[in-house]
């Protein structure tokens, strides 16, 4: 096969290639990065919850319909911060504002449901998914305040 069959597989021709250069913003390749990594936990949590027996209770109904619903803007932010859209930023600082919250009432569900009795890779897992949260939504708001800061 030549190499112009080869052109949506070759290396130069990906999307958002720019993010390997140096002054491509790093708050954008983390928060891309894990926003990639959360819209796949999306996945994984909304296949954990469905393994759980019927009838699900209050909150269990609430994170299956908030994981559900995060994922896909979870891709598209990940995929626009990636490609370097300066117009992504607000909306991943909101995703985040909102993700938080919500994920950290997902940690003390699953921590009083005896989930963290499991073992210390779910404790690391629940938790450093909080973690990241709080860098990335603290690393895109700096971004921001620089970015109007250079502004003025």
């Amino acid at each position: 096969m030549t190499k112009a069959g080869w052109t949506l597989l070759t290396w130069d021709r990906l999307p958002g290639k720019r993010r390997f250069e140096l002054d491509f913003p790093l708050a954008f390749w983390f928060a891309g990065l894990w926003l990639f990594l959360k819209s796949f936990l999306c996945l994984c949590y909304l296949y954990m919850i469905g393994l759980e027996p019927p009838p699900y209770s209050l909150s269990s109904r609430v994170e299956i319909g908030y994981f559900a619903v995060a994922f896909g803007p979870a891709l598209w932010l990940a995929i626009s911060l990636w490609n370097g859209n300066k117009g992504a930023l607000k909306p991943a600082i909101v995703f985040f504002i909102v993700d938080t919250p919500l994920l950290f009432f997902h940690v003390l569900n699953v921590s009083r449901s005896g989930g963290m009795e499991s073992g210390l890779i779910t404790m690391i897992l629940e938790y450093g998914s909080l973690a990241l949260n709080f860098v990335s939504l603290g690393w895109l708001l700096s971004y921001l305040a620089y970015q109007r800061g250079l502004e003025t």
